[in-house]
């Protein structure tokens, strides 16, 4: 049953070749993985799970007026700080009092406009809010 050729032994090689390349290349593709992931990571710790943050472009003129009437839930034209709350615009609400001029506890287009302008002279670490649209929450 059992005859002797020389293509067992000739296969042991190209095995262990093969097995060698499946090995290097799950490293590879584990390392490639890990440093994925990690990147992943920072971005999510240096977002800092905030919706707000998230946004990578800047919201046009549409967009700012669609999320100002989404998050003024009575229709007031301005924003009081629960209407800012339940939106969950963190940054907005760390804020509030500084970007309310006036201090009525409300919003309005035009303070987030001026807040926004001040931030935007102020480079990103203006004392004013850190993540206003201009038109929006």
């Amino acid at each position: 049953m059992y005859t002797s050729s020389s293509q067992p032994s000739a296969a042991k090689p190209q095995i262990k070749y093969i097995m060698k390349l499946k090995s290097l290349l799950l490293a590879a593709l584990v390392t490639c993985l890990i440093s994925a992931l990690a990147q992943a990571e920072d971005r999510s710790i240096a977002g800092g799970g905030d919706q707000d943050s998230q946004r990578k472009d800047r919201p046009n003129h549409a967009e700012r007026g669609e999320r100002f009437a989404n998050t003024d839930l009575n229709g007031d034209e301005q924003l009081s700080i629960e209407e800012v709350e339940s939106a969950g615009a963190k940054r907005l609400v760390e804020h509030f009092n500084k970007i309310d001029s006036n201090d009525d506890g409300q919003l309005t287009k035009d303070e987030l406009k001026a807040a926004h302008k001040k931030r935007g002279k102020g480079g990103k670490g203006g004392s004013q809010c850190s993540n206003c649209d201009t038109d929006g929450a």
